[in-house]
């Protein structure tokens, strides 16, 4: 799967947030935010993580850099592994609460 990492100022995640529910193909992909200063991040931003198929993030492209930029190539992959450490942190606290 395609994946994307934006950075948006958190004076415009209300704007972001109309993009990301007004858009049924946004709508319907992996969206994660997260305020960036636990990540390393400056406390004035909020990142946008992006999972789903070639096309729908190809138009992510074009509507959510509208309230948003892509972060840098170094930068996105390691996000990308904090948020796919914590999507599996959080699977296996899952399995622990169902499991027998």
């Amino acid at each position: 799967m395609a994946w994307r990492i934006y950075v948006v100022p958190s004076g415009k995640r209300a704007e972001l947030e109309e993009v990301l529910t007004k858009d049924d193909l946004i709508w319907r992909q992996t969206r994660i935010l997260r305020d960036a200063a636990p990540l390393g991040g400056a406390a004035d931003e909020v990142y946008l993580y992006m999972e789903g198929s070639d096309t729908a993030m190809a138009h992510a492209d074009e509507k959510v850099t509208s309230v948003a930029k892509k972060v840098e190539a170094a930068l996105a992959e390691k996000l990308h592994t904090q948020f796919k450490e914590e999507e599996e942190k959080s699977a296996q606290g899952m399995g622990l609460i169902f499991s027998d």
